[in-house]
């Protein structure tokens, strides 16, 4: 952001604060300052043993901005990432960028559309989520389109067009490996203890290379949906998914994927609860691969929310992966709580150099405490125990390797500037 720009901005939050406002209007100013430490030795894939684990800190800042009058409402968040030690003690450089710049008009008292950047969750945020544990988060431009009834259901519509530039003529897009177009219909409706939804997500991307293949396109789509069984009253509850995706995948090969995941939760006393588990994602042979993609995508979920705190299968291997978990929560009133889960991995299409599925094992310990409503502090070790499949997927075959461990501390602050 140009200092010009910045001062422009810091003009307007200082009017913003300092001005009354209207009847009937609602103006917050929030913050978030969340500084997070992690060792790192075998994050992501094992570490060679001539190579040293790392230790490092990142800081992520934002400052939030809601205004909400009578039909009209409105959020900006300005976001700053880094990493401790990048900018030197005598460099004032800044990542300060829009994390999130909507709003949003009611056009009756169940139907609003809200236009701009967005940071959008459904569901359990398995293909959609705004990734907090991220330092970047993830947000869309786009257009969404709400019908919510208390009473009847919840129907949600969503599209975005993305270019790479102010444009005289239609592009190639490749940035990141992003989406061209993307289309989303949701579908929510409760009837305790029961909670239904599903969803049909369109992604379209260019496949060509230059300028002159900005008219090939591969579209692919995801359709499927959840069902809740969840009651205070009943110590029992399950979250059941089912996906497939059909198409093209970015690269224009033919698509044919699905996944299966059944989550179930007992609940002995508030204090005590037990987790279990499946997430099944198909996989491809490699004769199928020569033409056909049978590997699920994850599209745009949390890193971290499924398959392991240390990201070993964040991108799936083209095997396919099956998941089966177990694990126990325990906490003390809604303060403090702590969870360990136990994590076994394997291929759904077996290792052609091996013939084997299991590729290894995780084991993931995390505890959140609030001290207060503008603080809190967070903290997990997680390690791994590799095989030799999990070598061959992460090309670490005939190197010693560190045993795979990482651990973090987060500490966020979260203080409110102002509320009228």
């Amino acid at each position: 952001m140009k200092k010009k720009d910045f001062r422009s901005l810091s003009a307007g939050i200082f009017l913003l604060v300092c001005s009354a406002p209207l009847p009937g209007q609602d103006v917050g100013i929030d913050g978030e300052i969340r500084s997070r430490i992690e060792y790192r030795e075998g994050f992501h894939k094992p570490l060679a043993d001539t190579l040293q684990g790392a230790a490092i800190a990142s800081l992520r800042t934002r400052i939030q901005l809601n205004y909400a009058h009578e039909k009209i409402q409105t959020r900006i968040i300005l976001q700053d990432t880094r990493i401790y030690g990048q900018a030197g003690t005598n460099d004032t450089r800044n990542s300060l960028g829009v994390f999130e710049a909507w709003g949003s008009y009611l056009l009756t008292p169940d139907l609003s559309v809200t236009l701009g950047r967005q940071a959008i969750e459904y569901d359990d945020k398995r293909l959609l989520t705004a990734s907090n544990w991220s330092n970047t988060g993830n947000a869309h431009d786009l257009i969404l389109l709400k019908y919510e009834s208390p009473h009847r259901f919840n129907l949600h519509w969503g599209g975005a067009w993305n270019n790479n530039g102010d444009n005289e003529y239609e592009k190639t897009y490749n940035v990141s490996r992003s989406y061209k177009a993307l289309t989303f219909v949701w579908f929510g409706k409760s009837f305790a203890p029961w909670n239904f939804s599903a969803i049909w997500l369109n992604d379209v991307f260019n496949y060509g290379t230059t300028d002159a293949d900005s008219g090939r396109k591969s579209f692919r789509h995801t359709l499927g949906g959840n069902l809740e069984m969840k009651k205070k009253e009943l110590p029992f509850s399950f979250y059941a998914t089912a996906y497939y995706q059909f198409g093209h995948d970015p690269t224009n090969t033919p698509l044919d994927a699905y996944l299966l995941a059944l989550n179930v939760q007992y609940k002995f006393s508030d204090a005590w609860d037990i987790k279990a588990g499946v997430d099944y994602f198909s996989g491809s042979t490699p004769e199928e691969r020569k033409d056909r993609n049978r590997t699920f995508n994850k599209l745009y979920g949390g890193n971290n929310l499924f398959n392991g705190m240390m990201e070993y299968w964040t991108t799936l291997p083209e095997q396919g992966l099956c998941e089966l978990y177990g694990g126990a929560t325990f906490r003390t009133g809604s303060k403090f709580d702590i969870n360990l889960t136990f994590r076994s991995f394997s291929v759904t299409e077996a290792l052609a150099e091996t013939n084997r599925k299991h590729i290894g094992s995780e084991i993931d310990l995390t505890a959140h405490y609030i001290i207060s409503p503008q603080l809190s502090l967070q903290g997990g070790w997680s390690i791994y125990f590799r095989n030799r499949q999990t070598d061959l997927l992460k090309t670490q075959t005939g190197i010693n390797t560190h045993f795979p461990q990482w651990g973090y501390v987060m500490v966020s602050f979260k203080p409110r500037f102002l509320e009228k």
